[in-house]
């Protein structure tokens, strides 16, 4: 079929010839008939060798025009007439020139041909490339994404294929088996990696510059729109997950709430008890005091839980205002349990009245957490001290304890979320692992530093230092550089 098709083209070309030429012919007759000189009269052969270049493709034609041109200027217009003898050596020289500009014009005209059909197919495989860039712009859907690709390569180049993706997944747009010398293989590269192939069902036809570009831009373009919508599934993930998290924050700040109003209740009523002269049985005091302690671990619990959400979530929880450090530290070491009546706890403050900008509350918390940490990691009748420094306009806060120490696969994550040590002493109490890290926030927040170091001599050492200042008698305030 296809040779068929060549044949009639070359029929059509060589009948288009034919026509050029015999009209050439006419009209250079007629011109010799009215008088024209025949230098002119050639000058219409050689529109007619321009226009055959034109109107046919190859150089054959031009040239064989040309070569007719020539015989029938020689025969019809040049002495002798009738005859291809060459009398005049001006006649020779005419037409010598004559076959050069028409080679030369038959050349131009053929590689502007094909300049011009090059821009056509380039013009078409532009527009295709565009309405497919187009096209899987709004395309959603894994599935959807690689069927919009099968069907833009079989409508611009008639080939089926077949994608397979590295999570196993394989769309086909053939129906029919076929073997590896079928098809060939292009990459589906997405943003970063490859993510699959694309085989194109050619049965060994190969492919062209324009089906090459076609595919390799179909198979780039499955690649990004599968790598955009991971991205954005993901990104939905983590609306979810954030959704998530506030309602579960939202949840425990409004169960935190509830629980400590009932808790504050059952500390006054054990208070009252204890100090009530109606009990006199030592097993009730005794379990009155449970029942006070429990509760009191429970409540600090509950404000650990509400300054952890606080901190996550990004709003402010730090409210800063001059604080007496000697105020703050016994605030915070009455709502230790068994810090004072359990161990032997000793407070070193300075002489000077130190005074910081902090928010006393949460500064209370940290230093609370810190010491009922040192209280459930040391035996009864353990050793616990506190000092306070005032340094290079910084107060030091120094806990110390005579327990164990930090394990040191815990020493670089100490101060993370949900991590705790082990349970030995008798006094531990069930944890989440919220105080410490809550501590490193917190001072961190206040423009301080905190850290921890074991003892030589056994026992844990946790040093938090904040910006502060020293105050004078008449309440005014000075800085101060104090040397060790």
């Amino acid at each position: 079929m296809l040779e068929k098709l060549k044949s009639n083209r070359k029929l059509i070309y060589i009948i288009r010839m034919t026509v050029i030429l015999f009209l050439a012919d006419v009209v250079c007759l007629l011109l010799n008939y009215l008088g024209v000189e025949k230098e002119n009269i050639l000058m219409v052969f050689m529109v007619g060798v321009l226009m055959i270049s034109t109107c046919t493709r190859g150089y054959e034609y031009g040239l064989i025009g040309a070569a007719i041109s020539v015989l029938t200027f020689n025969y019809l217009f040049t002495v002798p007439v009738h005859t291809f003898a060459i009398m005049n050596p001006n006649d020779m020289t005419l037409m010598v020139f004559f076959v050069i500009a028409s080679l030369i014009s038959s050349s131009l005209a053929v590689r502007f041909q094909k300049q011009l059909i090059i821009s056509k197919k380039n013009e078409e495989t532009a527009t295709r490339l565009y309405e497919m860039s187009e096209q899987f712009i709004n395309v959603t859907g894994k599935e959807n994404i690689i069927q919009l690709g099968i069907h833009c390569i079989y409508e611009y180049t008639g080939f089926e294929c077949v994608v397979e993706l590295q999570d196993d997944t394989v769309i086909s747009g053939t129906g029919n088996e076929y073997t590896s010398k079928d098809y060939l293989m292009f990459p589906i590269i997405g943003i970063v990696k490859q993510i699959g192939i694309m085989k194109i069902l050619n049965h060994n036809q190969g492919l062209s510059v324009e089906q090459e570009l076609i595919v390799k831009t179909a198979a780039n373009q499955i690649g990004i729109a599968l790598d955009r919508e991971l991205i954005y599934t993901q990104q939905e993930q983590i609306k979810v997950e954030v959704e998530r998290e506030h309602m579960k924050s939202s949840m425990l700040r409004s169960i935190s709430h509830d629980f400590r109003t009932p808790l504050t209740g059952i500390m006054g009523d054990c208070a009252i008890l204890l100090d009530s002269e109606h009990v006199e049985n030592e097993v009730s005091r005794q379990l009155i005091r449970d029942v006070m302690e429990q509760s009191m671990w429970l409540m600090k619990m509950m404000e650990n839980i509400l300054s952890m959400t606080k901190i996550e979530s990004g709003q402010t929880y730090i409210h800063k205002s001059p604080e007496v450090v000697d105020d703050v530290i016994n605030e915070a070491s009455g709502h230790v349990i068994g810090l004072k009546d359990r161990r032997h706890y000793r407070v070193s403050l300075p002489d000077e009245v130190i005074v910081a900008e902090m928010d006393g509350k949460m500064i209370a918390q940290v230093i609370i957490n810190i010491l009922d940490n040192a209280v459930k990691h040391t035996q009864e009748d353990g050793e616990i001290t506190l000092k306070v420094k005032y340094r290079n306009l910084r107060v030091y806060f120094i806990i110390e304890d005579d327990g164990e120490g930090v394990p040191e696969s815990l020493q670089d994550r100490i101060f993370d979320e949900f991590v705790s040590t082990s349970d030995k002493s008798t006094d531990q109490k069930r944890g989440i692992g919220l105080g410490l890290a809550i501590c490193k926030a917190v001072v961190t927040a206040h423009g301080g530093e905190i850290w921890e170091e074991n003892r030589e001599n056994g026992g844990a050492r946790f040093v938090f230092w904040l910006p502060a200042k020293q105050a004078e008698e008449d309440g005014k305030e000075k800085d101060i550089n104090c040397g060790r």
